[in-house]
């Protein structure tokens, strides 16, 4: 302990003073070079933009459409479970008085 409190008291007010100012300029000066390296992006997003349009100007050809494929159709068993599952899941989020009026399947 006694190391530190001689380091400390060898400093002057005006020293210390010094060193704060000169912190404090580093960090601002980091900071004001950040905001402008963060201002030139939007410079960047511009080109990216033009360079996109005259790629849009260009015929594209397009296959033809797909029909989706029919979604399997789960047994009754695995119907059953999956309600189950779902079941439970409502009562243990909302608590055992939770009433499932009807559960139907989204598409």
């Amino acid at each position: 302990m006694s190391l530190f409190l001689v380091a400390a008291t060898d400093i002057s007010y005006g020293e210390a003073l010094g060193n704060m100012i000169v912190g404090i300029l580093v960090v601002f000066t980091a900071l004001l070079f950040l905001c402008g390296v963060i201002s030139l992006f939007k410079f960047l997003g511009k080109a990216d933009k033009s360079s996109q349009k005259a790629a849009q100007k260009a015929p594209v050809k397009t296959a033809a459409p797909v029909k989706p494929a029919e979604p399997a159709k789960p047994a009754s068993g695995e119907e059953d479970a999956v309600i189950a599952v779902i079941l439970a899941a409502v009562a243990q989020q909302c608590g055992p008085n939770a009433k499932v009026t009807s559960i139907q399947r989204v598409q």
